[in-house]
């Protein structure tokens, strides 16, 4: 098979909440992804360059309008961050653990989970442009042995069958349930409405580059397009829920 391949690198600003060391850093990473798409047996080159644009513009998305500015904790400092900060726009990003390997884990397992099914990231990068560290990730067989099972990582209440980096959605957050009584009540009433709701943006940037590729001269048709969705791409996100009230 025929493969398509790009790079590209975007600039992130992110907020962590660290309890062990009683911090919160600001971390500015450089986030630089490789991306194949193949075109498959008896697929014509159009077909697969739509691919290559639906995931190219997808996980750019993401990447800064989702996850720049976010804050980032783990299950110590859920909380903390609950409390405080559940009344800004910022989006929240959830981890197991705070270390720059389960960061990249999740970020590739995402974006994975994101693209065109025809699509592949197979390396991702992080540089840390304020301590001048670089974190390379190359996985090629799917395997994230420093992400947890949603069970083990948040229990039998969890509001998802499995984590955010596992959804084909923008979320990077996931909920607990405070009893039995309100996970059934929330899984009947809103899990349609919450799924729909953060799926629309890859949807609707699907839907766009199909637009626009199948209407653009055949000599643009095998080009990279860039679609700027900042202004119309909804962040949607599970808010968590203020411990206080």
């Amino acid at each position: 098979m025929n493969e398509l391949i790009v790079t590209k690198t975007i600039p992130v600003r992110c907020t962590v909440i660290d309890t062990d060391t009683k911090q919160i850093r600001s971390h500015t990473y450089e986030i630089k992804y490789g991306l194949k798409t193949e075109a498959q047996e008896g697929e014509n080159y159009d077909t697969a360059y739509i691919h290559q644009n639906m995931s190219f513009q997808i996980a750019n998305t993401f990447l800064w309008d989702q996850l720049h500015q976010s804050i980032i904790y783990d299950f110590e400092g859920k909380a903390l961050a609950e409390k405080n900060f559940c009344e800004f726009d910022n989006n929240f990003m959830f981890l197991p653990s705070l270390s720059e390997a389960t960061l990249i884990s999740a970020l590739h397992c995402k974006l994975n989970a994101i693209i065109h099914e025809n699509s592949m990231v197979d390396v991702i990068s992080l540089k840390d442009t304020v301590d001048d560290l670089d974190y390379n990730f190359v996985n090629t067989d799917f395997e994230y042995p420093m992400l947890m099972d949603i069970k083990d990582w948040l229990g039998e209440l969890s509001f998802w069958e499995k984590p955010w980096w596992y959804r084909r959605d923008f979320s990077t957050f996931d909920n607990i349930a405070e009893s039995k009584e309100e996970l059934d009540t929330w899984r009947k009433t809103n899990y349609d409405l919450s799924a729909e709701r953060m799926e629309r943006a890859i949807i609707e940037i699907e839907e766009s580059v199909r637009q626009q590729m199948t209407t653009t001269s055949p000599d643009d048709k095998g080009q990279l397009i860039e679609v700027d969705f900042s202004k119309k791409t909804p962040k949607p996100r599970l808010v968590p829920k203020n411990p206080d009230k």
